[in-house]
């Protein structure tokens, strides 16, 4: 089969706006033809070269490394068929390679029914799971994805007004500057992932965009896409837990959350708690900071500062210290409060029940948060 003949999972009608550029279906596919023998490499700041990637990788049947600036390009593996290596982010940490079989990472699309199959903004990383999802779900309906690879989130939500986005997948940390700067794109829907939601946010974005479904996507490198929720609850359904949607089990072990879909049990990172009847996100379990000998989950804090009026964001993570190894320092985007003389002793009093090493001793005032090609809030570890 050539390459420019359309893989089954794409609607040649598809269109790719990047660098003052509108790619149709048959420009990319004369790309496609360009693309050299062997094991294939996609880097996300290429975008038709990803695609062209994509399209050549499926039909020769020959592993595609998705880079991310995070690892080297990988050495020859001895792999075959189709399969994707995918970076995960490495928001805390050094990231590492997951391989997933094509079809796998396909099963996790949704095709659009009917219509124009939407004007879609990427606001992840093409060469990350949640942005490599976009991006199909872009090309299998036939839409438009509106791309501009390493600009900042307020350059993005420009974009999106300025190119009339209806469809947007992003982290909280996006929908947060979006909401901030006072544009409202013509959006169809809105698509929450990547991080945990807070109910304060998801407020807002139904407040600010009545009538636009609002849906929240679990989803990881490793596990695909796991379940998504539409009830405007932060969490998800405890009931969850003892009468599991379609294929997958949950249970909390350790307070870490556990799914299954086969016979083994995997744990996703992610800290939950159950309450009355919802289950909570409580951060990943490796943001937990040990500090003089105590394990502290930054969450507990970050979450008292969203609750706060006037904080559009925040962020709290650790940084070193020579007495206690760690301490805590909380990042906070509240526009109104750089007038206001007392906002240090409003977050002081946010804190005051929560045991002594997990309150932060560090408070600043920020523009904007430093977020990741993920689109996630920046937890590296900095120097106090």
């Amino acid at each position: 089969m050539q390459d420019n003949t359309p893989p089954p999972w794409l609607n040649p009608r598809f269109r790719l706006v990047t660098g003052g550029r509108d790619w149709t279906w048959a420009d990319l596919a004369a790309r496609a033809e360009m693309v050299a023998d062997g094991p294939l490499v996609a880097d996300g700041k290429d975008l038709p070269g990803t695609i062209a990637a994509l399209v050549a990788g499926w039909h020769r049947a020959v592993p595609i490394a998705m880079l991310r600036g995070g690892l080297p390009p990988p050495e020859d593996t001895g792999l075959s068929g189709r399969l994707l290596l995918l970076e995960t982010s490495g928001t805390t940490g050094t990231p590492k390679r997951i391989i997933r079989p094509f079809d796998t990472i396909l099963a996790g699309v949704e095709v659009p029914r009917g219509g124009d199959g939407g004007r879609w903004l990427l606001t992840y990383d093409v060469c990350g799971y949640a942005g490599l999802q976009v991006l199909l779900t872009a090309m299998a309906g036939g839409g438009v994805l509106l791309a501009d690879p390493g600009v900042d989130a307020t350059r993005l939500v420009r974009m999106a007004a300025e190119q009339g986005a209806t469809h947007i997948s992003a982290t909280p940390s996006f929908w947060r500057v979006l909401l901030l700067s006072g544009i409202r794109p013509p959006l169809a829907r809105i698509t929450i992932g990547g991080e945990a939601v807070d109910q304060p946010l998801l407020d807002m974005l139904v407040r600010h965009f009545p009538g636009v479904p609002v849906r929240c996507i679990y989803a990881s490198t490793e596990g695909g896409r796991l379940f998504t929720v539409a009830d405007g609850r932060e969490g998800f359904p405890a009931v969850w837990l003892s009468q599991p949607p379609a294929d997958i089990s949950f249970r909390i072990w350790n307070d870490m959350l556990q799914v299954k879909r086969s016979d083994d049990w995997i744990d996703t990172g992610d800290l939950v708690e159950a309450v009355e009847d919802r289950v909570l996100f409580r951060g990943r379990n490796d943001m937990i900071v040990n500090i003089g000998g105590q394990k502290v989950n930054p969450a507990l804090a970050e979450t008292r500062l969203l609750s706060l009026p006037g904080i559009r964001d925040a962020v709290v993570y650790g940084i070193a210290n020579p007495i206690t190894g760690s301490i805590l320092a909380a990042d906070i985007v509240a526009p109104d409060w750089r007038e206001d003389e007392g906002w240090r002793t409003r977050v002081t009093q946010a804190f005051t029940d929560l045991p002594a090493p997990a309150r932060p001793r560090r408070v600043r005032l920020l523009d904007a948060l430093p977020l990741s090609t993920a689109g996630k809030k920046r937890r590296i570890a900095e120097e106090a």
